[in-house]
This record gives C-alpha cells, structure tokens and sequence, in this order.
C-alpha cells in the first residue's frame, strides 16, 4: 500500500547546498525576440514567497523554468539539489497549481486526479489511493465522481490542490490561485498554503492580487518585463524606498489648516492637501526626515492629533514604485 503523509509532516526539503529549496543564477529565458526572463538570481528557502507582477511580468515564465518545463537559454536552475529540466526524481518532488484547467472536462475530480498521479508513474492501484487521498485532503470527497466541467472555478482551484498536498511534494507553486475564487474556498486556500509553509515546505505563490500576498507572507519578489526589480521582506525593501521615492502620510487632527501651515516650515515636503474636517494628507521627498521632526511640530503648534497613518508601507506601495521604475534595479 502507497504511504501517503500527513500535510503537516515536515519534510526534508532543503537542498544539499544549505539553506536554499531554490536557487537561480543570472537565469534568462526568450521566446524568440520576447523576453520572458531576463537575468534573474534569487534563492528561496523553505516557507512561503511571493512573485508579484503586472500580467507578462515573467511570474508563470518562472513557475516553467522552476518546475523543469522549460530551460533557460542562460543561467542555472537548482530546485531541491538538482536540475528540474534534467532530472525526473527531482521534478517527483514538485507540484504545481496552474492557472489555468489543465484536466479533462468530462471526466470525474477522481478520475483526472487518477490520470494525473498515472502520469506521475504511479500504478494503478497507487493512482486510484493517491486520488482518494487528495480528493480527502481537499475536502471534495463528495464532489468526486462530478464533471470536472460542472465544477465551480473555486472547486476546481481546490481539486487542483488536492493534487499538490496527495503528491506530498517539497516545493509547490501556485500560479494566480486567488483568480475567480470565492471568498470562502480563498479563506480555505489561503489556510492550507500557510499550513504547508509552516511544515517546512517550500512553497511560490505568484499573484497580481497584492493583498493576498501580503496576507500569506512579507517576503516577495517584484517581476517587471521579465527582470526581478526588487526581493526580500516588505519592510526592507521599503525602507530601501523610503529616501528615493516620495511618501504619502495622512494625519487625523483637530485642525487640519493650522497644522498644514506648519508642515510647510520642512523643506522636505512636497504637497499637503486638506482632505476633510479632520483629515490632512501631505507628500514627502525626505520620510526619516519628517518622521523625526513631526512630534516636535506638532507639539509646538498645541494641536491635538488623533492618528497618523503612512500610506506607503504596504506591498501595493512597493509594488506600484518598483515598477514605476520600469528596468532600472531597487
């Protein structure tokens, strides 16, 4: 009888190189004159990261060369101590939730996910477990022997996870997972992505939905036409920005006038606009700067202020500068 772990067994997922799951090496890759990688370094450890970027910023580009789909015309590719374009015992260990459907519309969750493990080399008997087992995993044990056709885009979401968690894979990506799900099986999705990065393994979670991301991990890279703008913890990443990027903040007050009058004293702030009755929200050129030197500002002024709020330390912020920026590196 095939064994089939439990999710939330950690597994030795790491490479024999240390550390890294992955690792990619000045990695480009082109379709014809298009560039759908381009130079591309970056080592992911066990735990969840995000891969955020517009639609053709490279994110399923990286999903293929990661899973041995395809390889790079430059650079290296390591997943798990090998090479996935070359070794099958490594592309055993790696599951991936595409985007798109990739099973067949008329026949059964069972039977697609039975197809899927007989692909993987399993037999038979090991498919037909294997498929119960991810159908058990993913909560659809009473949905299984529907049309995959019938299914809704979230159940089908879930039968494709189903597959991934079965396979007990060490790496696991997830290819635009939040697009048309419900906020329900989103909820359960999102549950069981940080149930699998908190057993150990490694798992890539590529979106244009910043604020799933940023639910699920701080730790991201930014695609832009096919180069890595920016990777590391949110908060790092913005404290590279804060000095070389304007920054908004909006402050709740008493009175806002009085206290934009007296903002315009820094010669660091760009633009204040009253935004209500209560509400002031300025941009400034010099963030430390104007962080310092508000609390003495504001006492000196004997206004009282409720909140103050800084619009820029979010992953949309760090999305939306990098980007900005087209090519050009953080």
């Amino acid at each position: 009888m095939t064994q089939v772990p439990d999710l939330a067994r950690p597994d030795s997922v790491r490479s024999a190189s240390g550390d890294a799951a992955v690792t990619l090496n000045d990695v480009s890759v082109f379709y014809g004159e298009v560039v759908g990688l381009s130079k591309v370094t970056l080592a992911l450890t066990p735990g969840i990261t995000g891969i955020v970027g517009p639609n053709g910023s490279g994110k399923t580009t990286l999903m293929r060369a990661l899973t041995g789909l395809l390889a790079p015309l430059e650079g290296a590719v390591s997943v798990l101590g090998g090479n996935p374009f070359t070794d099958a015992r490594i592309r055993d260990r790696i599951s991936l939730v595409p985007a798109g459907d990739s099973f067949f519309q008329n026949l059964s969750a069972r039977k697609n996910l039975e197809v899927a493990f007989l692909a993987k080399g399993k037999s038979r008997a090991q498919a037909r477990e294997l498929g119960n087992r991810a159908l058990e995993l993913s909560r659809l044990t009473a949905d299984g022997d529907r049309r995959y056709g019938t299914l809704s885009r979230g159940t089908r979401q879930r039968v494709k996870l189903g597959l991934a968690l079965a396979a007990d894979s060490d790496l696991v990506l997830f290819d635009e997972p939040f697009l048309g799900v419900d906020p329900p099986n989103r909820k359960s999705l999102r549950e069981t992505m940080i149930q699998m990065g908190s057993a150990g393994r490694t798992v890539v979670v590529s979106s244009h939905i910043l604020h799933e991301v940023e639910s699920l991990t701080d730790k991201v890279g930014v695609l832009a036409h096919g180069r890595l703008l920016g990777f590391g913890r949110i908060e790092a990443l913005l404290r590279e920005l804060r000095d070389r990027h304007p920054h908004r903040v909006n402050i709740h007050t008493s009175d806002p006038r009085k206290l934009g009058a007296a903002l315009l004293t820094l010669s660091e702030i760009q633009e204040i606009k009253v935004t209500g009755d209560t509400t002031l929200e300025f941009i400034t050129e010099g963030p430390d700067l104007t962080y310092k030197a508000l609390p003495g500002l504001i006492v000196g002024t004997g206004i009282v202020v409720q909140k103050v709020e800084t619009m820029d330390n979010t992953l949309e912020a760090v999305f939306k500068h990098v980007t900005a920026v087209g090519t050009r590196r953080l």
